[in-house]
């Protein structure tokens, strides 16, 4: 990261810290509220996979996203240290960049403890609380679609001849776009909280289909990381499962981002009308999720009062909860938001550079 995107991201950072938790939490929902669009896949993908690992349907299975970013990082990881794994691909590895993933200087991951270690299902299911069943079968799809395969010494491996391959352009296009919204959102409150100015550009264009393949295989390294990262953080309510928080994100519906931090409670949000309540049919719009599921984990969030239903409308309530899903993302904030910022900036800073 150039050393003038660096100071910005510090500042952004140190303004963060200065919030009191109510704001902290009010900030969040910005990054919660497009939770929804980190797991979809265009049509387009499915056209054009060079696998068959994906369907039809645009909701891929958070879980079978999440098993496959690990074992990329994983794979990858090991690669940066052995120089036995990907021996033709060693320039490739290289350009990745890959100390970020296990100096913790950028991101807080596990990746260390699993370099010269052997995948296995019972590890994948302690490592992610997925019952082995479940892993077994989400593995066997991606086996299957050739992105994935069994080695002797590491266990499971990504296919780099995949890896490469690897298109899901025109969703990670739109998954980077709806990040980048978030980071200007941010800022742009921090600026107008603070009355500060972080000469920040705003006027960001994301074409990934333009990116050469350098850049295509660093950018999307912070997104596996992040897939990993939502699936295993302490401090995620137990009670929710990942269908749930799709649900809980696409019930946050953001009328006008800004000026948020101008309240202190997702009540006065509605009040002002920064926040529009939603119903049954817009959240499966949204999340692309069947309205049955989206009927049935409403029902749930709504008794653990994560939702209120007031005739048709559905409004987010409860939020945060001292036991929710984001009270150890508060209770660590220091960690919680230099991560956050090192994966938005990182981002940012591998498309412009």
């Amino acid at each position: 990261m150039n050393s003038i995107l660096n100071e910005k991201r510090k500042a952004v950072i140190k303004h963060i810290l200065k919030l009191d938790d109510d704001r902290l939490a009010i900030l969040l929902l910005i990054h919660i509220s497009r939770y929804q669009n980190l797991f979809l896949h265009e049509i387009s993908d499915w056209k054009n996979s060079p696998t068959n690992w994906i369907t039809k349907d645009q909701r891929v299975q958070d879980e079978v996203i999440g098993l496959l970013s690990f074992i990329i990082l994983f794979s990858l990881t090991n690669a940066h240290l052995d120089r036995n794994l990907y021996k033709s691909n060693r320039k490739d590895i290289k350009e990745m960049q890959l100390e970020d993933f296990l100096d913790n200087s950028m991101y807080n991951s596990s990746y260390k403890n699993f370099l010269n270690k052997k995948i296995t299902i019972s590890s994948l299911s302690l490592f992610f609380k997925i019952p082995k069943e479940s892993v077994r079968r989400y593995l066997n799809s991606i086996i299957e679609a050739g992105l994935v395969i069994k080695d002797a010494k590491y266990g499971y491996l990504i296919s780099f001849e995949a890896y490469q391959a690897y298109i899901f352009t025109e969703s990670v296009s739109n998954i980077i776009v709806s990040l980048m919204k978030s980071l200007i959102d941010i800022i742009k409150n921090l600026e107008d909280y603070f009355k500060v100015n972080f000469n920040f550009n705003s006027n960001l264009t994301v074409d990934v289909k333009n990116l050469n393949q350098v850049k295509w295989n660093r950018v999307r390294l912070h997104l596996y990381h992040f897939w990993v990262r939502i699936l295993t953080l302490d401090g995620n309510d137990k009670s929710l499962i990942p269908a749930d928080r799709i649900i809980l994100s696409a019930a946050v519906y953001f009328q006008n981002t800004e000026g948020i931090l101008r309240y202190n409670s997702i009540e006065k949000l509605y009040e002002s009308g920064h926040l529009l309540p939603t119903n049954i049919s817009s959240i499966s719009e949204a999340s692309k999720m069947p309205r049955e599921t989206v009927r049935r984990c409403s029902k749930k969030l709504i008794e653990l009062n994560h939702l209120r239903k007031k005739g048709r409308n559905i409004y987010r309530v409860g939020y945060p909860k001292e036991t929710g899903e984001i009270k150890n993302l508060i209770k660590y904030k220091k960690i919680t938001f230099n991560e956050m910022m090192n994966f938005y900036f990182n981002i940012y800073d591998d498309i412009l550079n």
